[in-house]
């Protein structure tokens, strides 16, 4: 039985959008954790985090004892609950250190470029962004979410270290490590290391869902027809890749529920 599941839910706080987040609901949903999500808006789900956990970084998942402060300490500490061969982040070699590369390669790498790629062609559309940032926020949250959208603007810039020059960078390297990404899981795996799921395959899953639009994949996003040219056609060339159809059916078996609030 999976010891990670509890009698209460955890809790995530985060904001929406972020790669990590994504990477956590998928961590969680895997180890089998009920959770509700707390969303806020740049900045105050930052300071709420600081009050909570005495950290600012998100995303937090608190409850039942715990607080973890973003995805790999959450997957740390829910593998420690389960047998071996549950784990997402085995420790036998050669595949702890194929598991550390694809960490590094997905959400420390691809993860960081969708964010830099996307946003530096979303965050100019001031009216569909303040759709999106403001449509999981609590109530007060969406009064204030359209005058303060500047700031949360000049915050990402200045977080994500946004140009036009990096997100032209950012889109090559993601197609870059798709090209390998597609050769490596040409064999039919059904994960990345093979017949067993590790810490890499809700990276990859996470890292590229918002380019990728999986069905199962919550956070809101502009529809096509709002997406600027530039990223919507990137996106639907990489909708076309073996990876994307990797990642769909990622998706299709762990996809994360949400508990109503």
């Amino acid at each position: 039985m999976n010891q990670a599941v509890k009698t209460e839910a955890y809790t995530l706080l985060t904001f929406q959008p972020m790669v990590d987040s994504e990477c956590t609901r998928l961590i969680l949903a895997y180890h089998k954790a009920p959770f509700v999500e707390r969303d806020h808006m740049i900045g105050l789900g930052s300071i709420i985090g600081l009050l909570r956990s005495g950290n600012w970084k998100l995303p937090l998942v608190y409850g039942n004892g715990v607080k973890l402060i973003s995805p790999r300490p959450v997957a740390e500490h829910f593998d420690s609950l389960v047998p071996p061969e549950r784990r997402l982040i085995p420790t036998g070699e050669p595949i702890a250190a194929q598991v550390e590369e694809d960490w590094a390669t997905y959400n420390g790498g691809i993860g960081a470029y969708t964010a830099q790629f996307a946003y530096w062609h979303l965050l100019p559309e001031r009216k569909v962004m303040t759709r999106i940032f403001k449509a999981p926020v609590p109530w007060f949250e969406r009064k204030i979410t359209g005058p303060l959208y500047p700031l949360q603007r000049l915050l990402l810039n200045k977080g994500l270290g946004l140009s036009a020059k990096g997100a032209q960078e950012a889109i090559d390297k993601i197609r870059g490590i798709i090209d390998r990404t597609d050769k490596r899981i040409a064999d039919g795996r059904p994960y990345l290391c093979g017949d067993r799921i590790t810490l890499g395959d809700p990276a990859l899953a996470s890292s590229m869902s918002a380019l990728l639009k999986p069905k199962g994949y919550k956070p809101v996003l502009p529809t096509p027809e709002e997406t600027p040219p530039v990223l919507r056609s990137a996106m639907e060339e990489l909708q076309q890749r073996p990876t994307a159809a990797f990642v769909q059916r990622f998706y299709d078996r762990h996809a994360a529920p949400l508990i109503p609030d």
